[in-house]
């Protein structure tokens, strides 16, 4: 029987969406610029999960870290602040990352 890709990576096709990443702020977990995010919204997000958030507005793929009581979205690159998730923070979760679809060798 082939392989299907959709039946391996996708637990619950009405709440999942594919996005593309931009940038290289989570690297070091494996997510690469132009990667393909496999995203659930019916996960709940813990602390370490891998999250496609919006804050303003603004789409970010962060790590959601909880410390007591407080908030974080923390990338890889530490040249980047920590987003501090307050109370009045306009933002949303999208869904976590469940999977990523990374091509190996790049066209030239």
């Amino acid at each position: 029987k082939p392989l299907d890709l959709e039946d391996l990576i996708v637990r619950r096709p009405a709440a999942t969406f594919y996005v593309r990443a931009e940038g290289n702020a989570m690297k070091a977990s494996g997510i690469h610029d132009g990667d393909i995010l496999v995203v659930d919204r019916s996960i709940q997000p813990g602390d370490g999960s891998i999250v496609i958030a919006a804050i303003e507005e603004e789409p970010v793929i962060r790590r959601l870290v909880r410390r007591g009581s407080r908030l974080f979205l923390i990338s890889d690159d530490t040249k980047l602040e920590p987003i501090t998730i307050y109370p009045d923070t306009n933002w949303l979760i999208w869904g976590v990352i469940t999977h990523v679809i990374h091509k190996y060798q790049h066209d030239h």
